[in-house]
């Protein structure tokens, strides 16, 4: 690992005014498009970091994400003749990485889609059992329920679950579209009436259109990809890195990602924009080992998630986690002697679960491998969180060192925002971290 040439060389490209912006170059190409998630990273600002690690490190063969979302940084891997290791606890996230990443023959792709959109022709609505859940005639009218349950009937009798994966991750973006949620938040609030009576979506055209659409998307991708391997996990990145039958020491040589930036429920709420379309999907098609309580409520993923259970000042003393970090309890003081204590708590309960990933995380990288963190500070009681500096503080004391770091400003629709404080501060800018390991 050449560190000190990799360095100058991200110092030249920060010395060019808004360089790593990408202003201009934040596209989504081949299976980038395939589905509508939030808070994506930029497929080719990632990419840049990658093709600069790779140059002075010629001994990298895999990279992990953590907290792979879309599954952009395993996209970009593959492009890389790398094998890709992906785990995020959404079920909407894991459905769809292994459906941008599976291998597919054109031929047989084409044909079952053509079949596909045959039975979706010939099916009569009186033959349809209209799909039924808690709370579906709140998030979809009743034109819209006939059409995803004709949908969801036609998928359902391909008999080959990697087609039927594919077709899935085209109806749960449909799915997102034709529900009755405001498109201004990724939290689940509804429109208003009128705005629901005026909207018309027709989703067997669009679902039609989105198909073909994501059908070249993947092999525009086969053109691109070379033959590394995929290993996807729907799972706790607090804990899974634990199991050393999956992840062994010192075997992972290069960890890229972009982790929450705080509890879902004030930051985005991954799970509550994913779980009207998980409703539609039978789970078993998804995961053997994803279980029906997962959507059971609208916010039981983004519990599940980092920061989603909210320790006790007493939890959050007797963990530690206020000595491991001054900026966190610099930060964490100054909200309670402002009686803020319920905030105070969110914030520490985040970073105590963001920490546990570290810790379990460090030990499988090898020694000298890096590890770039992408990250963005929000507003808590409109004050601005370090996140990066509270970052680079757990990293110290789990065995990692902060060699570099750079800001770049958050171009259009990546905008994190707190939404507990009134007049929140959006997130406008991020810090790329680079860490290694010792």
């Amino acid at each position: 690992m050449k560190l000190a040439e990799l360095i100058t060389d991200l110092k030249a490209k920060e010395s060019e005014e808004a360089y790593w912006d990408f202003r201009r170059n934040d596209q989504r190409e081949h299976v980038h498009s395939m589905i509508k998630y939030p808070a994506v990273m930029v497929p080719n600002m990632q990419g840049e970091i990658f093709d600069l690690v790779l140059k002075h490190d010629c001994d990298i063969h895999n990279v992990l994400d953590p907290f792979m979302g879309s599954g952009t940084i395993l996209v970009e891997g593959l492009i890389r003749n790398l094998d890709v290791i992906g785990v995020d606890i959404n079920p909407l996230s894991y459905l769809t990485v292994l459906s941008k990443t599976q291998k597919y023959a054109k031929k047989t792709l084409w044909g079952k889609a053509e079949q596909l959109l045959q039975r979706i022709k010939r099916t009569k609505n009186h033959e349809i059992k209209l799909h039924d859940f808690e709370g579906i005639n709140k998030w979809y009218v009743d034109d819209v329920i006939r059409d995803l349950s004709k949908l969801r009937l036609c998928i359902m009798q391909e008999p080959d679950i990697k087609y039927r994966r594919f077709f899935w991750i085209t109806f749960a973006d449909i799915a997102k579209q034709a529900d009755n949620a405001r498109t201004s938040t990724f939290k689940l609030h509804i429109k208003l009436e009128e705005t629901i009576r005026e909207t018309e979506f027709d989703c067997i055209q669009k679902f039609e259109e989105k198909l073909r659409s994501n059908i070249n998307a993947v092999f525009d991708f086969k053109a691109l990809r070379h033959n590394g391997t995929t290993r996807i996990y729907c799972g706790d990145s607090k804990t899974i890195f634990r199991d050393r039958r999956s992840f062994a020491e010192n075997s992972v040589d290069l960890v890229i990602t972009s982790p929450p930036y705080g509890d879902n429920a004030t930051t985005i709420t991954y799970g509550q924009y994913s779980v009207l379309p998980l409703r539609w999907i039978p789970l078993t098609d998804i995961g053997d080992t994803i279980s029906e309580e997962t959507i059971i409520s609208l916010s039981k993923i983004d519990r599940d998630s980092l920061g989603g259970v909210n320790y006790s000042l007493d939890q959050l003393e007797q963990s530690g986690i206020l000595q491991a970090s001054n900026q966190l309890n610099s930060f964490v003081n100054m909200l309670l002697n402002e009686k803020m204590t319920d905030k105070a708590r969110k914030v520490a309960s985040f970073i105590l679960d963001f920490s546990e990933v570290l810790q379990n995380l460090c030990p499988i990288v090898k020694s000298g491998k890096l590890l770039v963190f992408t990250v963005g500070n929000r507003h808590v009681n409109k004050t601005e969180f370090p996140l990066h500096l509270v970052l680079k503080e757990l990293a110290e004391l789990y065995g990692m060192n902060t060699c570099y770091d750079f800001r770049r400003n958050i171009i259009k629709n990546k905008n994190y925002v707190d939404t507990s404080v009134q007049g929140f501060k959006t997130i406008n800018k991020e810090t790329i971290m680079i860490l290694q390991k010792r």
